[in-house]
């Protein structure tokens, strides 16, 4: 009895392997969701007295450049004008240009670091480039160009309005230090996608000023950057 039992088995097990090997177990491809963030664009809209702005049919590619911190005038001489400031650092200041066919923003990015914290690339930028876009709030430098004392950031407008005074030292400063009291600038947002692109989404509201100190308010501002590793490589 044992022994039909034990043949029985086998039967089994030989008729169920036989049948695995005709049959084999046929593995489902692992699908992997596409990201729809992959196709997005630069892109910013703001409002002006209750009308939106949205700009998003072309990007530039950035721009960076130095200054020279806490810029003051030494002297003048023969209408010439001769700077000086701090000579340990630099103050590094990326731009990022949206625009239509009728309209652009430039966003810029500013910071001041020490010559010894930054690597020589095209211009001396810093070592770490994302430092520049970390989460969190951002205040308006509203004497860059001139001054250049004060980290954050700026917007400049097509239209000659901007978040900043007169870049001249030509002329004493236009803007009142608590110009910008009540605007604020935020970077909500810096995702890494699969690719390695980035993506950083801003909220934000400021006033602008033209050369002639008239103001209009920024309202219900949103900024969205898409950043490849170029950015941060070079």
């Amino acid at each position: 009895m044992k022994i039909n039992i034990f043949l029985g088995a086998a039967m089994a097990v030989f008729f169920f392997a036989a049948c695995k090997k005709d049959n084999p177990l046929i593995e489902q491809p692992t699908t992997v969701k596409e990201d729809p963030l992959e196709y997005a664009t630069d892109s910013i809209s703001y409002s002006i007295d209750g009308t939106t702005y949205n700009l998003s049919k072309f990007s530039s590619f950035y721009s960076s450049s130095n200054r020279q911190p806490h810029s003051k005038v030494d002297s003048i001489v023969k209408n010439s004008y001769y700077i000086s400031g701090l000579k340990d650092s630099v103050l590094y200041s990326r731009t990022y240009g949206i625009y239509n066919d009728q309209n652009k923003v430039d966003i810029i990015f500013i910071k001041t670091y020490a010559k010894a914290s930054m690597v020589q690339a095209l211009i001396l930028r810093p070592k770490d480039v994302m430092d520049l876009f970390t989460v969190g709030s951002r205040n308006y430098a509203i004497d860059y160009g001139r001054d250049n004392i004060q980290n954050g950031i700026a917007l400049r407008f097509s239209d000659g309005f901007k978040t900043y005074g007169s870049e001249s030292f030509r002329e004493p400063p236009k803007l009142s230090p608590d110009a910008q009291k009540y605007s604020k600038f935020e970077i909500t947002s810096m995702e890494k996608l699969n690719s390695g692109t980035y993506i950083l989404e801003a909220k934000f509201n400021a006033m602008v000023f033209n050369e002639n100190n008239e103001s209009k308010k920024i309202e219900n501002g949103y900024l969205r950057l898409v950043m490849s590793y170029i950015d941060f490589a070079l």
